[in-house]
């Protein structure tokens, strides 16, 4: 769908705003990861529950915040931000994390995650942070996409055994 920028509002996850949204814009997040690698990330169960958890973590905690990209009062998009500290054995005490990042299908391509991604940049950069990291799978070959593009590079590479 494209849509007109001037509707198109991101802001901070506020208790009022609710979280009907979110709820589903989270199982389709869990649903799509669970494509990437049907073995590893198969969903058991979803409960609202622990979505609406998840994001109330997200509000009034110093080192955290979650953004929620909005057109015409619905909740189509967000990103979930941590900071968090390093061992001390690290030079870097502080970094960031990208622990969610998720955008309706029907609202992809119109540049909303980029705009997502440039709110979290300017919250780590208020709170100090140097560097950020985000888990995703390789199989994720879009995001990997929007990722590259807003500037990250691979830093490492997670393998994963089965035992039969």
């Amino acid at each position: 769908m494209i849509m007109n920028e001037d509707v198109l509002l991101i802001k901070e996850l506020k208790m009022v705003d609710g979280f009907p949204g979110l709820l589903e814009l989270s199982k389709d997040f869990f649903y799509e990861y669970e494509n990437n690698n049907k073995d590893f990330f198969q969903i058991d169960a979803i409960a609202e529950m622990d979505i609406r958890n998840y994001f109330q973590n997200f509000i009034g905690n110093e080192n955290t915040m979650a953004y929620i990209a909005i057109i015409e009062e619905r909740i189509i998009g967000y990103i979930t931000l941590a900071v968090r500290n390093q061992p001390n054995y690290w030079k870097i005490k502080k970094i960031g994390d990208i622990s969610g990042l998720m955008v309706s299908k029907n609202f992809r391509n119109n540049g909303i995650g980029t705009k997502l991604m440039m709110k979290g940049i300017e919250y780590f950069k208020r709170k100090g942070i140097k560097y950020y990291t985000v888990f995703t799978s390789v199989n994720n070959t879009s995001g990997i996409s929007l990722y590259k593009k807003c500037g990250l590079e691979q830093l490492y590479a997670t393998l994963y055994g089965r035992i039969e």
